[in-house]
Formats: structure tokens, sequence, C-alpha cells
């Protein structure tokens, strides 16, 4: 079974078959999500707030391929607004309904794959050319911290790559940074300018919801 959440607080069951169990567990596998945040970074788990009602509605749309106007949705913004928790819950939302969905953070993304390719052999079970195929053809895809990465030629040609694909073939993925786009590598910022940018002035989401949280209790 496979719980849908369709309210804060409210979920719903879901009876899966056994086949469809195992293509849910191989694509939990694949997607690279961290497991905690099934829970904890939901659409449904959002604490809502004026000043960031533009980013959830743009998220959300993200959901829904034919309601997003490009297939590209950027969320910009200092740490802690809640553009990370907002890309989450897009994937574990379409992850449920099969999508074949990944979640990396750039760093840690371009680290494995050049990892790989330094010792010729596989890096948390990838293959690096294998995942940068899986990240470039995936139904939907995250990369969170964009710009927080090492600006080297083969990191930028790499991401240039993922990102061309992607534009080229309108695969949906969602992409967090705490730069402007006019800070992020020449292609790689027009690519993404094409498509819809948010950017979060609010102060820190995370820091206010802890802080509601310790209130309430």
């Amino acid at each position: 079974m496979v719980w849908r959440g369709i309210a804060p607080g409210v979920f719903e069951g879901i009876q899966l078959s056994e086949e469809d169990r195992e293509l849910l567990a191989i694509r939990l596998k694949l997607s690279n999500l961290p497991l905690p945040t099934r829970e904890t970074h939901r659409f449904v788990t959002w604490k809502h707030r004026p000043d960031l009602v533009e980013a959830y509605d743009m998220a959300r749309a993200m959901v829904t391929p034919s309601s997003a106007k490009h297939p590209f949705l950027t969320l910009i913004g200092p740490p802690g607004t809640g553009k990370t928790h907002l890309a989450l819950a897009a994937a574990w939302e379409l992850l449920e309904y099969f999508f074949a969905v990944a979640y990396w953070q750039v760093e840690v993304l371009l680290d494995t794959v050049r990892q790989g390719y330094e010792s010729k052999g596989p890096v948390r079970d990838w293959q690096p050319q294998e995942l940068l195929d899986y990240v470039s053809h995936c139904q939907f895809l995250v990369l969170d911290d964009l710009g927080a990465e090492k600006p080297t030629e083969w990191a930028v040609a790499k991401l240039d790559k993922i990102i061309d694909h992607r534009y080229i073939s309108r695969l949906p993925t969602i992409f967090t940074s705490n730069l402007e786009l006019g800070k992020l590598p020449l292609r790689i910022g027009d690519r993404l300018g094409e498509g819809a940018v948010c950017v979060l002035k609010a102060g820190s989401y995370r820091r206010i919801m802890s802080q509601k949280d310790r209130k309430a209790t």
C-alpha cells in the first residue's frame, strides 16, 4: 500500500499489486530521494506563508506537466527559504505515481560521477555513464543547490550536457539555487531563464517554522 497525501494530515491508502510494489521499489532505489523526506518534505506538510504562495503554486504545477507553462522551474533564494522542500514534494508525489524520478544535489552528483571515472568502477551503486544517462533521460529531475559546485570546465560541461538534453526533450526539471541566473554559467543560465523562475525573497522558512513548532509545544 502507498499513502498519498490529499490534505494536511489526511492520507489516502492505495492498495498496490505485487507488480506495482516491485516497480515502486525499483523507482525508489533509482531516485536517490532521501528516505526521511518521504514524510517530512511533502506538499501536505508545507506550512503556508503568504510570501511563498507563488513558489508553492509553481512547484505544485510541476506535478501535472500539462499545467506547467515550461518543463523547467528554477527556485532561487537564500538557504532555508523552502526551495528543497518544494522540489522534493513534487518528486515524491510523482514517484508515487510511478514516474522515473531522480533527486541529486549538484555537487554530490558531480563528485559521484568523477569518482566513478577515476576508480573505473561503480560509486553508490552507479557506473558514472549510467548515472549521467539516467539523470539526463528520467521523467522528472531535481537538481538541488545548483551553483554550489566548483565551476570547473569539466563540471560545467557535464551539467550543460544534462541540462541541454532535458531542455531539448522538454523533460520536467526543478532546479534550486542560492545564485541569481546571471551568476551561473552563461549557457546554463540562459536555458533556465527560458523556463519558469521564482525568486523566494522571504525570510528563512526553516527557522520561522521551527519557532512556530516550539511555541505550539
